[in-house]
């Protein structure tokens, strides 16, 4: 399975994370999806099913089916990606508040569940077609027009150091209540659910460097309580321990395991 991802525009950069392809080989995969924070909207362009399970609860799994379009929305576990062979699948990745800046979508309505979504002009950019990008860049920034960014500055602070749910509600002058509906509209999740998937993530871009900082130094400089704390956490959000990845990303040996 090969996967590409392609940066928007500069005036997109605010709202939309990257554009992605992901191409299945000969055979069945697996692959696990890890929480970002993030919504997609994304399409099976294949003649091969591909499923979805939230939560890896693969009973519940969901069917992309070929040609449509999907929302994917705010994951707060991880998931699994099934593929047939000659699956391919592109998408939109959004950053936090991004999808609805642009559409207008209450995102809690969506959160660990992937459901069809309406845009006749952009399903058929989403083909894979010359100057595609540069298309779904046009599309997209006319969008910006229409709309004003409801997510102003929240998200830049979430960039920084962990903090308090209530110190982030006081730098955004606001009541932490209000801060919660402003995040359940724009992200889907509440803002202390956001904050412990941003830290994750930060915790992949410190294995993904195949440093030697140690998983105990790692949780002290990120605010986990303990090396246990960390791992739990990880594990949520990863189904896999953090010394398991940071081995692949070492060595590139998965021992059986998918990543």
């Amino acid at each position: 399975m090969s996967y590409a991802e392609y940066p928007p525009s500069e005036p997109l950069k605010p709202f939309v994370d990257a554009y992605w392809l992901r191409l299945s080989t000969g055979r069945p995969g697996t692959r696990r999806v890890y929480a970002d924070g993030c919504a997609d909207l994304m399409v099976n362009l294949g003649a091969s099913m591909a499923y979805f399970a939230p939560k890896a609860n693969t009973d519940k799994a969901i069917a992309l089916q070929p040609g449509r379009l999907f929302l994917g929305g705010t994951m707060t576990e991880y998931g699994l990606l099934q593929t047939a062979p000659d699956t391919v699948l592109t998408g939109i990745r959004f950053k936090p508040g991004g999808l609805y800046t642009l559409y207008r979508v209450y995102m809690e309505t969506a959160v660990d569940g992937l459901v069809e979504f309406s845009d006749p002009v952009l399903r058929p950019l989403m083909e894979l077609i010359p100057d595609r990008n540069t298309r779904l860049d046009a599309y997209l920034e006319g969008r910006i027009r229409k709309t004003r960014y409801d997510f102003p500055g929240i998200y830049d602070m979430l960039c920084g150091e962990p903090q308090p749910v209530a110190d982030l509600a006081c730098r955004c002058h606001v009541s932490p209540r209000t801060l919660e509906r402003i995040f359940k509209r724009n992200v889907g999740i509440a803002p202390k659910q956001y904050i412990r998937i941003a830290r994750f993530q930060e915790v992949l871009r410190h294995l993904k460097s195949a440093g030697e900082e140690s998983l105990l130094r790692m949780a002290y400089d990120l605010g986990y309580h303990d090396h246990a704390h960390l791992t739990n956490e990880f594990k949520r959000y990863a189904g896999i321990l953090p010394s398991e990845l940071s081995r692949f990303y070492k060595t590139g040996i998965s021992r059986g395991q998918y990543f």
